[in-house]
């Protein structure tokens, strides 16, 4: 930092934080990271449960520019919640830290947070757990198709999607990708919304 450069308080950095212009929340974040980091991760985190929507969102947003060093904290955040909006907010900052950085080091932590996320059956909590799952890569892909199997449809369906999205971007060439998903189409213990997108993906 040079000697002219003046450093932004806080408070003025959350102005910018809530303002309609995307690109001056942008700076808001990268200040946040720069100047305030500790301080503005206690704020935005109190904003994960907020009824106000805008604020919520924006606040996944800065936390999730912090990147993976914010993961310990979010995941930690997650486990001691009792709220569900909250505990949604924690697993949309991990999908988005997860889409642009690698957390196989952090496997153990993630695999005891989504065993306990799969367990939600609320819409929203079983698109974001797998869209996580999705973003994590072939780490999850034994969950995915444990899920395949899922007696909630939706979650079930999901995965599939998921599955097969993880296969075609790695290029996975494994024949047993395919052959699972022709069990799924098979079985008919399953449901046929099930075995119909299990269908789907195999004729794409």
């Amino acid at each position: 930092m040079s000697d002219k450069e003046e450093i932004p308080s806080i408070d003025n950095i959350f102005v910018d934080f809530v303002h309609p212009n995307p690109n001056i929340n942008q700076q808001a974040f990268s200040n946040m990271k720069k100047f305030w980091p500790e301080e503005s991760i206690a704020i935005l985190t109190k904003n994960l449960d907020s009824k106000n929507v805008v604020l919520r969102r924006k606040s996944v947003k800065a936390l999730a520019s912090f990147g993976k060093a914010i993961v310990k904290e979010i995941i930690q955040l997650y486990f001691l919640s009792k709220e569900n909006i909250q505990r949604i907010s924690c697993l949309k900052i991990l999908t988005i830290v997860a889409s642009s950085n690698s957390l196989d080091d952090l496997r153990e932590e993630i695999k005891s947070l989504i065993e306990i996320a799969i367990k939600d059956d609320s819409v929203e909590s079983i698109l974001i757990t797998v869209s996580l799952l999705r973003q994590l890569g072939n780490q999850s892909l034994p969950c995915l198709k444990s899920l395949c199997r899922d007696n909630n449809v939706l979650r079930a369906k999901a995965a599939i999607t998921a599955l097969s999205e993880i296969t075609a971007l790695s290029e996975i060439t494994d024949p047993s990708i395919k052959d699972f998903l022709v069990m799924i189409a098979d079985d008919i213990s399953l449901d046929s919304i099930v075995r119909e997108s299990a269908l789907d993906v195999l004729n794409k």
